[in-house]
Formats: structure tokens, sequence, C-alpha cells
């Protein structure tokens, strides 16, 4: 019942039907708060990979870090309380919005200058030629390529389905599968191969470095090496986050595969990416990149060593260096190599190279590769313990 006074509705609610009406009234608004936060909480746990958390905190510089862990480590508040909460809080704001830390002068150039990044990449070991202008650069395919790719994975009914086994080719020959080879950025091409002399469309939806890999998953097999393929379709964003989950899929199937490698082709133009053999035929030179934030950092840096030297040791010059990237500045300093203590993302040739130049080095890195893995497994198949 409702009545008037002094320009306010009051409700009575002494009748048992309005009470009743009231309480699920009560009840439906919270159930519909309730899933809703679910909801959310479901989209944050599938959206947020570690990988875009990086993305933000690496752009803080050290101290305020120490200064955020602070407020809930009671070891670190003495920090926080001797800095001051205002000027905390003002350098939090100002680091996350312009990426500039005053101690490195870098920073403040790096935006302005995307080359200038590559000096927070560090050369291990290289060829005497290689220098700063040499490292390994990645850049995102068109966006029109970017459409293509999510048309096809529209039509796919897999392609959401991470828990599916992805498109796997295993090898004929050797019955064990010790290296997978795989391809992060599976659309990169050669400009040659494209019939493209623009370096911004050397990248294809199937004619690409899937066909480097699949290659050199013949030449393994043929020298005794079991070796697969593996490849899906996706976007830029994330890609290293999403290759990661395709390649555990096909690890959790295949319990002897211990060498990881993620073949790349650079950006760099073609006087920076070929040599000429004795054999009078160019060469697609290789590069190796080490995560330098991986937990098996010094493992696989061990092992592009080898690679690179061994490489070199057949073929001076072929392979231009290892190079270790951090988790900065857009780096993703990772790249799935937590994944095995044997893991290696390698360079084959850049956007000038053909094809043929690039199985021609890679019937080299087989050759190097084989004999890596044939001496770390016994007779009969299995891997050594350390």
């Amino acid at each position: 019942m409702r009545n008037q006074y002094r320009g306010f509705t009051t409700v009575n609610l002494s009748r048992p039907g309005q009470r009743r009406v009231f309480v699920l009234l009560i009840l439906g608004t919270a159930l519909i708060f309730s899933i809703a936060g679910a909801f959310a909480m479901f989209q944050a746990k599938n959206s947020m990979q570690t990988s875009d958390l990086s993305k933000v905190t690496s752009h803080l510089s050290d101290k305020t870090l120490v200064m955020l862990i602070g407020g809930e480590v009671p070891y670190l508040q003495e920090h926080v309380q001797a800095y001051g909460i205002e000027k905390m809080v003002s350098r939090l704001i100002f680091e996350m919005a312009t990426s500039i830390d005053f101690r490195d002068p870098r920073t403040f150039l790096g935006r302005e200058l995307p080359l200038f990044a590559l000096f927070d990449t560090e050369i291990d070991v290289a060829s005497s030629d290689v220098d700063y202008t040499s490292i390994p650069i990645e850049s995102p395919p068109p966006p029109e390529l970017e459409k293509e790719i999510l048309k096809g994975m529209q039509g796919s009914e897999s392609s959401n389905d991470e828990e599916s086994l992805p498109d796997a080719e295993l090898r004929q020959g050797a019955n064990t599968k010790h290296v997978l080879i795989y391809n992060t950025h599976f659309w990169e091409s050669y400009l040659p191969e494209l019939g493209e002399t623009n370096p911004g469309k050397a990248s294809d939806v199937d004619k690409n470095v899937t066909q480097i890999s699949k290659y050199m998953a013949k030449q393994l097999e043929k020298m005794g090496v079991g070796a697969m393929t593996v490849q899906r379709k996706y976007t830029w964003n994330s890609s290293y986050a999403k290759s990661r989950k395709m390649v555990q899929s096909v690890m959790k199937q295949n319990d002897d595969l211990q060498y990881l490698i993620d073949i790349h082709r650079d950006s760099l133009p073609r006087n920076k990416t070929t040599i000429k053999g004795k054999d009078g035929k160019t060469y697609a030179r290789l590069a190796f990149v080490v995560g330098g934030s991986s937990k098996n950092y010094e493992k696989n840096l061990k092992l592009a060593r080898y690679l690179h030297n061994r490489v070199n040791q057949i073929f001076p010059g072929l392979s231009r260096a290892v190079v270790i990237k951090k988790r900065t500045n857009g780096n993703n300093g990772e790249y799935n190599q937590s994944l095995s203590p044997n893991s290696t993302l390698v360079e084959v040739g850049g956007v000038g190279n053909n094809f043929e130049e690039a199985y021609r080095s890679v019937d080299i890195l087989a050759k190097v590769l084989t004999e890596r893995v044939l001496d770390a497994t016994p007779v009969m198949g299995q891997p050594q313990k350390p």
C-alpha cells in the first residue's frame, strides 16, 4: 500500500505478498551482479597472459617495482616510507604513461627511434662482420594478411579449441620423435617467392617458413633423428602465448620430444642475410635468438653457442650470431624456451632470400643438430640422464 508523506512515497511492506516481491527483487539483483562478476573473472583468466602483464611491468624501473611490492612485504616497507607515498604514486603514473626511466637515457629515445631498441639485445657470439645493425628484427604482418588469417580461423572448427591437437605432421623413419619444429610467426616468407619487392609484403598464409620446417624435418629423418612439425594459424597479437599452447599440446602426447626449434625469417635486407659458399651457390645466413628471461636460459644459451660454432666450423660465416633478448621494451624475452632446456629460435635468412638458399643452410643446420641429438641419445633411443 502506497502513501504520500511530505512529498515522498512510502510503501507498506507489512503484507506477505509485498514482502515476497521485495525479497525476490533483492535476490534477483544480487544474482545478476554475481553472474556478471563471475563472467568478468572468467574473461580475465582466459585473456590475461603473463606476457600481457610483462608488457606493463617491463616499462617500470626496479625502484618503482620495489616500492610497489613494499606495500605488501614488511621487509621492504621502510623503502616505501623513505621515499614517500606521494612520490611513489606520481612516479608510478609517470613511468606507466611515458615508459621513461630517468636513470636510463635510452628510454627517452627508444620510442621515437625504433631501431634504438636493438641495443637492448646482447650479442653473445658473432661472425666477424656482425654488429648491432645485423641483429634480427621482428615485424608484424601487414593488416590485410591479419584479416586473411582471421577469416581462415573463423572457418576452422578447431581454431578456438585449445585442447585439440594441432595439425601435426610426423615424419616416417625414426620411430622416436626427439625434435619438434614449429613456427611462431608462420606467415613469414621471402620476397622472391611471392614476386614482391616491398619488404613489408614478405608474408603469406600458405607460402612461408612452414615449408622450411617440413624440409628440415625430412632431412633429420634421413639422418636418423625422429622429427615432427606442427602448425596452427593465429594472429600476431600474443603469438608466442598461442604457439606455446600449441607446442604444449603436442608435448603432452609425445614424451620423447627434447628439442624445440622455432624457425623464423628475419626482416633484414638481403645483403645482411646472404653468403656465398665455395661451391659458388648462395646461402641464407642463420642467427640464433636466446630468451634471456627463460628459466632455461643457461642451457639454451649453451645449445645456441654449440649450433653457431659448429655451423661456422663447417661453413665459416653461415651463422651470423647468437643474440640474447631479455623481456624489455616489447621483447618477448622468453620465446617459449622455458618448455625445454634444448630450445632455440633460429632466423633462416631475411626478406630477400628464397627457399633454395634457405634449404641449403638448413641442410647444414640439420647435420649439426643430428650430431648433437645422437651424441646425447643412447642406441636404445632413450635420452641419457644428466
